[in-house]
């Protein structure tokens, strides 16, 4: 099963699971890390892997003219329904239905570990983009998705897979009475420099956080030349 039809598979769990208040780390973590790092409103922007639509709601709310796409048909649905004032469209982010040059910034909000494609996803990234555009990153760290499942919601850490390999895995959550599968691909963090570099894109900001001895969130920015 590929990615894409993993998460729609299991899109209803996570539509519960990120509207729950206070439920999900995204607050804590992903939400402010991109809130920083953010542009003033100047064009459009594209989130990629919308889901359910929470950053579009709060990019909105903030004055970016925002469009959201996503691959799966039941996520896509309910981020509609809950904005009904906001464009959703279901698309592939290695697919963008955009002109060259149409956008200001591309933003991949805790996606892009989620999709299977990344070459093509960040060569759509550098076609739609204008010259000098931004696009922003917030993504799981390579260490948090090698780490060896036992030791992965604990003060420990331990490998004992290969780093350097990409692969996918699946990681089965239950807390305060909801339950989540969530599926994504293991790559080391060098899988992604280089795909950005290929694409004709400069980094301006690699940021590691996390509350443990090791970082589990990755933050990288990139311009467009």
């Amino acid at each position: 099963m590929d990615l894409a039809s993993a998460w729609e598979h299991h899109a209803r769990e996570w539509i519960a699971w990120a509207r729950a208040p206070g439920h999900d780390s995204f607050w804590r973590g992903p939400w402010p890390a991109l809130r920083a790092a953010l542009p003033p409103p100047a064009g459009l922007v594209i989130e990629l892997g919308c889901g359910e639509g929470r950053v579009c709601r709060e990019l909105s709310r903030l004055g970016y003219r925002i469009v959201g796409l996503d691959r799966s048909p039941t996520m896509t649905q309910a981020a509609k329904a809950a904005s009904p004032a906001l464009p959703f469209t279901l698309a592939d982010a290695a697919a963008l239905p955009f002109a060259d040059g149409s956008a200001a910034l591309v933003i991949s909000c805790m996606s892009l570990h989620d999709m299977d494609d990344l070459a093509g996803v960040l060569r759509e990234c550098a076609r739609v983009l204008r010259p000098r555009g931004q696009l922003h990153i917030t993504t799981l760290h390579p260490f948090a998705t090698v780490e060896d499942d036992d030791t992965v919601r604990s003060p420990a850490f331990r490998v004992s897979r290969p780093y350097l390999q990409t692969r996918h895995y699946q990681d089965h959550v239950e807390r305060d009475g909801l339950r989540m599968t969530f599926t994504g691909v293991h790559r080391p963090l060098g899988a992604y420099t280089a795909a950005l570099l290929a694409n004709h894109f400069v980094l301006t900001d690699l940021t590691e956080m996390g509350e443990r001895n090791i970082p589990w969130l990755l933050v990288l920015r990139a311009e467009r030349r």
